[in-house]
């Protein structure tokens, strides 16, 4: 009866925590689905405000910067497809998904900062010192690249909450 009792105690524990970590996991990808569609940078010098939305990926893959006016060919569209796989990864309970959608979320969001930095940094704009990446301050970086970092980060942690298959 002991060892019954027990086991029973062991998976409804596991149950709560696969719960909370699916909640989580998947909220998160929520969080970096609407984070893509928002402004990442305010403007500051020759530089725009500007997201994910307004920069072409296939130009950003090859870490090249240019405006686009579609939305579907627009980098917003990768980290949407990166933050649903999340969302995804977190109800089916699958960790290897969830982990590997949060670490290309993470990689792109970064990227993303490094491609429009580097495009603004150019000698032949004029105030190019205010679009130095040593000076880029942490104040530039606006709603749309906190969420989409800060999310991706909580869902790539509370993957490892989730159940193994």
């Amino acid at each position: 009866m002991d060892e019954m009792d027990l086991q029973l105690a062991r998976s409804s524990r596991n149950s709560r925590t696969r719960l909370a970590g699916a909640t989580i996991t998947s909220l998160a990808g929520m969080a970096v689905m609407g984070g893509a569609l928002l402004t990442w940078l305010s403007a500051s010098g020759p530089r725009p405000a500007t997201g994910m939305t307004h920069t072409s990926l296939s130009r950003m893959l090859v870490y090249a910067y240019t405006a686009t006016s579609s939305f579907w060919t627009s980098a917003a569209v990768a980290v949407l497809v990166l933050g649903f796989l999340v969302v995804i990864g977190g109800l089916a309970g699958l960790r290897t998904l969830t982990v590997i959608a949060a670490l290309l979320t993470l990689a792109a969001s970064g990227m993303w900062i490094g491609v429009v930095v580097h495009h603004y940094n150019t000698p032949n704009l004029p105030n190019v010192h205010y679009a130095n990446p040593v000076n880029l301050p942490w104040s530039d970086l606006r709603a749309g690249a906190w969420l989409t970092i800060g999310a991706a980060t909580a869902g790539l942690i509370s993957a490892f909450w989730l159940r193994r298959r």
